[in-house]
């Protein structure tokens, strides 16, 4: 008589059944860890670059023009699917260009996740800002 069953083909079954039930979660963590730092990075860099365009050109008016146009540039550089930011200008002097003051941009820029919706929700806000000081030998 027989007390064992041969369970010969069974470990290769268990093994790809558990490695994909782990893998596949993993793999989406993963995707939408990856899309946050990307996202983070495309904000920093374009507040540097909005700031330093504003601080840079002739007028407020232009430098608002240049840094919304930059700040869009860089984000489309990094994510050509979904370039949509949101550029916010504050200065400490009015107006803005005026020599030794502070021109501070902040960006934001909203990530869909994809993420199943049991884990709650499906994007998150970056916001990065960067400060620039204008020039003290900038004539007003």
């Amino acid at each position: 008589m027989k007390f064992f069953t041969s369970s010969e083909g069974n470990v290769i079954v268990e093994f790809i059944g558990i490695t994909v039930a782990l893998l596949v979660p993993l793999s989406i963590i993963a995707n939408s860890s990856v899309m946050v730092a990307n996202a983070y990075l495309s904000t920093d860099i374009s507040a540097r670059t909005a700031a330093r365009a504003f601080v840079v050109s002739s007028s407020d008016a232009s430098g608002s023009r240049a840094a919304s146009t930059a700040a869009g540039l860089v984000a489309q550089d990094f994510d050509s699917r979904n370039g949509a930011i949101t550029t916010k200008i504050t200065c400490s002097k009015n107006p803005c260009l005026s020599p030794g003051g502070f021109v501070t941009v902040r960006v934001s820029k909203q990530v869909n996740l994809n993420l199943p919706r049991a884990l709650g929700s499906r994007s998150v806000v970056v916001t990065s800002q960067h400060t620039a000081v204008v020039d003290e030998l900038r004539s007003p």
